[in-house]
């Protein structure tokens, strides 16, 4: 009989340890990508904004003909690939899938807003529409995030539904909250005239998330895939739910060099604790201000629990920039009013395959720039010219003169002497000279002022063989 029970107990330990093995290996958690990792991945999946929806079923959303339509493939993974980058940023599985039947479900709930012509979680019946394909549009309405007027569907994804920054939208960010509901492993969606729709109420993924809070912006964020201001934190299972009189934020930016607070009684750019269940519930929301260029941002939050037990959350964001923006001139020369050039600027940007690049000027009199056509100048002097897109900036010296500028001329009084070596030292000491004079006092053309530029005009000063131009015109 002992033995018996022996190996019965035996056999309902492993049992036990089975069941619990199997439970460790489903529960997933957080886990942040290195910026590296991020390019890597949005190199991988090759998103791209720049291109509109196309349709394997044509839709028609004028009755009695009403015909609901069917995204193609290619577009669908399009969204979808989207919709897993900002999962695998915000340290998520990134590996949702199509479900076709979700996808129907998307189709007739763009299908039926277009037809209404308003958009809405519970549209009207259109008068001449079949009750099938009304009930199924209704039906996916109010289980997906749904927009209105984005360039794309993609778009729809990254300015619309994870922006969720307008005045009805940002007490909850649920649209966001869906997106990054750990536990979606399937998904679908839909357009029509410019109506979209994305089946957001599965939670079928196996397993149990463990992850302590869901933090957008992440710890490493493109500012390309950040829309707006508003910064949320979702807690784990193991916070308790939190309350609005308790909840308080403190922000640094290292790019203001300034810290504020966010709370109930100090809620002047936004400030709002959720606990309805949009993915998951228990959701602190609080806006910090528009960002268009890098910085390294602390967040603190205190005010929260477990187990009744303060557990405050520390966290640091990084917004980088995925784009780049480059050009072949190191400076250009101007004759004011009598000479254009063009700068020949590169630029990338992961929302767009041909960026619009801005530009700026420290003095629009002494150079700016004319789309179509390049750098002009009106009237003599120095200015940089600045090429921006998605953050990044490159800046183009420009020197506008009616008289040559000779190489080695570093004070730019048209002739070579001691004081121009004088100068250059000057710049090798890091001591304030004009920026200008390092374009004219790089002799050999390396990029860098250093002795052998002084060295050469010392040598051309005292008639020596040198094989640099000194004393010609740039």
């Amino acid at each position: 009989m002992k033995k018996l029970l022996s190996v019965i107990l035996a056999a309902v330990l492993l049992a036990t340890l089975a069941i619990s093995a199997t439970a460790a290996e489903n529960s997933y958690g957080i886990n942040y990508p290195t910026k590296a990792e991020i390019f890597a991945k949005a190199k991988e999946l090759g998103i791209d904004f720049s291109t509109a929806e196309t349709f394997s079923e044509p839709y028609n959303t004028n009755g009695p003909d009403y015909a609901p339509g069917k995204m193609s493939e290619q577009s669908q993974q399009q969204a979808l690939d989207v919709l897993n980058f900002y999962r695998y940023i915000a340290g998520l599985p990134s590996d949702v899938q199509i479900d076709d039947s979700f996808g129907e479900l998307a189709q007739a709930s763009a299908l039926v807003n277009a037809a209404n012509g308003t958009l809405s979680h519970y549209p009207e019946k259109p008068a001449d529409m079949s009750d099938e394909l009304y009930q199924l549009g209704y039906s996916g309405s109010g289980r997906a995030n749904i927009a209105w007027n984005q360039k794309n569907l993609k778009y729809a994804i990254v300015k619309g539904w994870m922006d969720d920054s307008s005045a009805s939208n940002i007490p909850m960010v649920g649209h966001r909250r869906w997106i990054l509901n750990p536990s979606m492993q399937y998904t679908g969606f839909g357009e029509a005239q410019r109506y979209y729709a994305m089946y957001s109420f599965d939670r079928s993924r196996k397993g149990s998330f463990t992850g302590d809070y869901i933090a957008w912006p992440a710890p490493n964020t493109p500012l390309e895939m950040f829309s707006g201001s508003v910064f949320s934190v979702t807690l784990g299972s193991g916070y308790d739910r939190p309350s609005d009189d308790k909840v308080s934020v403190t922000v640094t930016s290292e790019t203001l060099q300034k810290s504020w607070t966010v709370n109930k009684e100090n809620p002047e750019r936004g400030f709002y604790v959720n606990n309805d269940g949009y993915g998951m519930a228990k959701c602190i929301i609080f806006k910090v201000d528009n960002f268009s260029a890098e910085d390294t941002i602390h967040i603190t939050i205190s005010g929260v629990t477990k187990n009744g037990t303060e557990a405050p959350i520390d966290y640091t964001v990084n917004l980088f920039s995925m784009a780049d923006i480059s050009t072949t001139r190191r400076y250009v020369i101007l004759r004011p009013q009598r000479t254009m050039v063009d700068p020949e600027v590169t630029a990338t940007s992961l929302l767009d395959s041909q960026p619009a690049v801005s530009w700026s000027s420290t003095d629009g009199d002494i150079a700016d720039y004319y789309p179509g056509y390049g750098l002009f100048s009106y009237q003599e002097g120095e200015a940089t010219v600045t090429a921006s897109v998605g953050g990044k900036s490159v800046d183009i010296p420009v020197i506008s003169s009616l008289s040559p500028v000779l190489l080695g001329d570093a004070d730019r009084d048209g002739e070579i002497a001691s004081i121009d070596t004088t100068l250059i030292q000057r710049v090798m000491a890091f001591m304030d000279v004009s920026y200008f004079c390092e374009i004219t006092s790089d002799v050999d053309g390396d990029g860098e002022i250093t002795i052998t530029d002084t060295t050469q005009i010392q040598r051309w000063l005292a008639t020596m063989d040198t094989k640099y131009p000194i004393g010609e015109s740039m």
